[in-house]
């Protein structure tokens, strides 16, 4: 990432629109040397400032300015990255495909309007990002091996492990057998910390079964969720479809250091079950799914319980969406509201909304797809009768939806935000549609008020690898 270095603090507190020059910088932890304390800063007496004075001045700096200070000098760097401190509110990043041998993310920064570039760190080289949460990315690696040989390899180092202990120990440690590993990172500071294996999931193996050598992991990880950016008290819930159209998608929880997922099995342990979508609040799962009623459950973790909620999907249909067919030529027809995707988003006032996102699709002779949104339609849940109404308007909310992760702000908090609106992706994996060749990736804004769509993004083009998801994300230190 890119930051500009200022001649001293004066210059950096008026914006001098001359910076002295560009640098690449490397996150720290951010720690005072003593030897520093100790110095007196030849650019004046920046340590005998009082330190609440010193934490005022950096609550009222964005992140990526905060970020700009840390490389004025050591000094400055330690303090300026201290996490106690808090964060101006901040506008999402949007994440932008990378390939699976990249060794940096890319976002798209909309506050300054550039991309800024993160380095990863080297155990998370060959990995693709999964989703976001929290401030946290989810990367994930593929097994390089097939599921029988997987088996095969652990069967034969059980086998030497238990008659020969000290060999087994030592080819482990050499030739350790890979897994289907998954992180959370942070980019901002760095950390790293391991999920549980894939294969602790059941119907991974099915997908691995089902997709053979050409499956992306992508495909598999449909959403992860966070109940807290503490990593210390947080419970990860993620939802995996195995690609078979049978069987329901997956919900297992973890928490960060576990060594397998626990799955979640509803009460009538239904087939056809089928998640739309979750969030958290607080130590509660919220799942929207199509369910006659609220069901409620206790999942045990170690440590802790979780409360889990599945809230019925029924009733949400927008009663203006009809099916139209305009034909463009004699072989394009373009048919309106198509198909619908279902976003759970939990608004700045705390209420739980469902989103509903509407698609026009081109249809041709041709095996080629192009689809474009054309609507949303808003939806909250009302407590009193556990049903969802529909609502016309969000005020000064500023909603921003994708598959792999959602959020909302209020835009009081940012100079020259618009409220009332949506900002959305288009962050579907097409990796496995050989056959229907996607035109490309959108995203823009939708205004409620006018119901206008305007794409004022640039597209993310068809040249970008459609193995990895698009998806907003909040950086925090």
């Amino acid at each position: 990432m890119e930051f500009q270095i200022y001649g001293n603090l004066g210059d950096y507190l008026s914006f001098n629109p001359h910076p002295l020059q560009f640098l690449l910088i490397n996150r720290r932890k951010a720690e005072i040397p003593k030897r520093i304390i100790m110095q007196t800063s030849i650019n004046g007496y920046w340590e005998d400032v009082p330190r609440e004075i010193k934490e005022d001045i950096l609550e009222r700096l964005s992140l990526s300015d905060r970020i700009r200070m840390s490389i004025v000098c050591k000094y400055w760097g330690a303090i300026a990255l201290q996490k106690h401190i808090r964060i101006t509110s901040q506008i999402p990043w949007l994440t932008i495909p990378h390939s699976s041998n990249s060794t940096e993310l890319s976002f798209y920064d909309m506050s300054e309007g550039k991309i800024q570039k993160l380095k990863l760190p080297k155990r998370l080289h060959g990995m693709v990002c999964c989703g976001s949460s929290k401030g946290w990315l989810f990367m994930a690696k593929d097994c390089p091996y097939s599921l029988l040989w997987h088996k095969l390899a652990n069967y034969c180092h059980q086998v030497i492990q238990a008659t020969i202990p000290w060999l087994g120990h030592v080819l482990f440690q050499q030739w350790r057998i890979p897994e289907s590993d998954i992180f959370m990172f942070n980019p901002i500071s760095g950390e790293v910390h391991h999920l549980p294996s894939l294969f602790t999931i059941p119907c991974y193996q099915q997908f691995l079964r089902n997709k053979g050598k050409s499956h992306s992991v992508s495909r598999f990880i449909s959403k992860i969720e966070l109940s807290s950016a503490n990593v210390s008290e947080c419970i990860v819930a993620g939802a995996f479809d195995d690609g078979d159209l049978a069987t329901p998608i997956m919900v297992a929880i973890c928490r960060p250091g576990n060594n397998q997922w626990s799955t979640f099995t509803a009460k009538s342990n239904d087939k056809n079950f089928e998640l739309i979508d979750f969030l958290f609040n607080k130590r509660t799962l919220y799942m929207i799914s199509k369910v006659n009623h609220i069901e409620t459950y206790i999942l045990e973790l170690v440590g802790c319980e979780v409360n889990l909620k599945l809230i019925p999907s029924l009733h949400i249909e927008a009663e203006d969406v009809d099916l139209n067919y305009r034909l463009i030529t004699d072989e394009f027809v373009l048919v309106s509201n198509t198909y619908s995707y279902f976003y759970f988003v939990e608004s700045t006032r705390g209420e739980m909304l469902l989103i509903k996102r509407m698609y026009d699709q081109l249809e041709s002779p041709d095996p080629l797809v192009y689809i474009k949104t054309s609507s949303f339609y808003i939806f909250k849940m009302d407590h009193n009768t556990n049903q969802w109404q529909r609502l016309y308007n969000i005020d000064d909310q500023v909603l921003f939806v994708s598959g792999g992760g959602s959020l909302s702000l209020s835009a009081t908090d940012f100079e020259g935000v618009e409220g009332n609106c949506i900002y959305f992706v288009d962050d579907l994996d097409y990796s496995g549609e050989d056959l229907c060749p996607i035109l490309s990736r959108e995203c823009g804004v939708f205004y409620l008020q006018d119901k206008r769509v305007e794409r004022s993004f640039p597209n993310t083009g068809t040249n970008l690898p459609l193995h990895t998801r698009i998806s907003w994300f909040t950086p925090v230190l």
